[in-house]
């Protein structure tokens, strides 16, 4: 369960933290917190739902501590390989946190609405109006890009 879950979760943390290294630390606490406590599992969402649930707590728990930014890092491999392009990657870079995380689930990551919600403990409108804005304001980059 943890081991083909791993991608999933390394790209999500990679999607809302600054630093390759502090993901790379969100995710090894997201694993040991899991292991800690697959016994609470109740089988209610998917293991890699359950687990990128744990991983935002973790990277928020690091970023009371003055240690997380919510910027994208600059070098990141695993999440640019689902992009198209590099400068769809760019525009996504650019959103807003809260955007930033469902459009990774949803569009990136393949998640269904419902399963995103679940993830991030939020109402599946929530879900849906986070992507049209998203949508929305990529929409708007896209169409400066093809202007110039």
């Amino acid at each position: 369960m943890m081991r083909e879950n791993i991608r999933s979760v390394t790209a999500f943390a990679l999607s809302i933290t600054s630093n390759p290294h502090i993901a790379e630390e969100a995710v090894q606490e997201t694993f040991i917190r899991a292991w800690r406590y697959w016994p609470t599992f109740r089988h209610e969402s998917s293991a890699v739902s359950w687990l990128i649930t744990i991983c935002r707590r973790v990277v928020i728990d690091m970023a009371k501590k003055n240690r997380v930014h919510e910027q994208l890092p600059e070098n990141v491999i695993d999440i640019r390989d689902h992009f198209a392009s590099t400068a769809i990657y760019d525009m996504v870079r650019e959103l807003p946190l809260p955007q930033r995380e469902v459009v990774v689930l949803c569009a990136v990551l393949g998640f269904d609405y419902d399963s995103a919600a679940t993830t991030l403990n939020i109402p599946i409108g929530t879900v849906r109006s986070r992507l049209a804005r998203a949508r929305e304001q990529l929409g708007r980059q896209l169409d400066e890009v093809i202007a110039i």
